[in-house]
């Protein structure tokens, strides 16, 4: 039997279908309802993880490897299509992007692929932090403008911090192995669903514009994985690094983009970071069919 409620592609695509063709939620509500399914699916993903005997070799050594894909890989080459672009606006949009740290959305990610969630959920909250200098600087020495680092730190306390606490009870209840499977799916499908229900209107307003930033957005998307995913390969790399490899180099926080592209630039500034929403959902729906789960994974993708 097909239970599409566990199946994280098939809740993925129902989502951006669903977003697109509905327009999401009303406006007022799209950020919070994109913050609590954020939450839910942080939460269920960390329950899998003890905290207990980290390897300070072993995490530092994945937190290079993340820093050099979320910056090195993913940064530069966003930075660079904003450094090409002529218009202003789409430059600082662009530039904007390569400076934001990854997606928390990689550490439930890593979940459902049976990656090392542990690791992924340190780099990503040691990214955050470090964010609080980068995105600040590499927006003052790209485009001489000075941003506020406010949202960025509540964002990290709200994304990171708050899941972390609420998985330690949840870990403790004895259903969580066949609950968090549907409760990540099921807040990925609401999400994706308001997330691309707000992007709608933004699109449909400017579609040639947008039409060529698709083309750079699947380039650093699934051009950029595809290729690391490739060399990870002929590297012999293990499965775990294979994962964060990916992740890392495929997802930004384009919430937070949008949010100061918009603030700091103006609504065309926030263009390329819809546009690579977009295809990074598309992105996130092919990645199970890359990385099967082993038949004793702890989370299932597809049945």
């Amino acid at each position: 039997m097909f239970r599409f409620w566990r199946n994280f592609p098939f809740m993925v695509g129902a989502g951006l279908v669903v977003g697109l063709a509905t327009g999401g939620f009303p406006a007022d509500f799209t950020g919070p309802i994109q913050q609590a399914t954020l939450v839910v699916a942080m939460a269920f993903s960390l329950t899998e993880i003890s905290f207990r005997g980290i390897s300070p070799g072993e995490e530092l050594r994945g937190l290079v490897l993340s820093a050099a894909m979320t910056y090195g890989a993913l940064g530069a080459l966003v930075i660079a299509f904003g450094l090409l672009s002529p218009d202003p606006q789409i430059r600082s949009g662009w530039v904007l992007m390569g400076a934001v740290p990854p997606a928390v959305a990689v550490i439930p990610i890593t979940s459902l692929l049976g990656g090392n969630v542990r690791r992924a959920l340190i780099s990503d909250a040691v990214l955050y932090f470090v964010g609080l200098a980068t995105v600040p600087g590499l927006i003052l020495l790209f485009l001489g403008e000075s941003v506020p680092v406010e949202a960025l730190a509540l964002q990290t306390l709200l994304l990171i911090g708050v899941p972390i606490v609420l998985s330690r009870p949840l870990r403790a209840w004895k259903r969580v192995h066949e609950a968090r499977p549907v409760a990540v799916c099921v807040a990925f499908f609401v999400l994706v669903a308001a997330i691309a229900g707000s992007t709608r209107s933004t699109l449909l307003g400017e579609p040639s514009l947008a039409a060529g930033l698709v083309v750079l957005a699947f380039a650093r998307t699934a051009g950029l994985g595809l290729v690391i995913l490739a060399v990870a390969k002929l590297l012999r790399s293990p499965r775990e690094t294979q994962i964060a490899a990916v992740t890392f180099a495929g997802f930004k926080n384009l919430g937070l983009t949008v949010v100061l592209a918009f603030t700091l630039f103006g609504a065309l500034a926030s263009l390329p970071a819809i546009t690579a929403l977009i295809l990074e959902i598309v992105w996130m729906s092919l990645l199970p069919f890359l990385f099967r789960v082993p038949a004793k994974g702890v989370t299932e993708i597809s049945e």
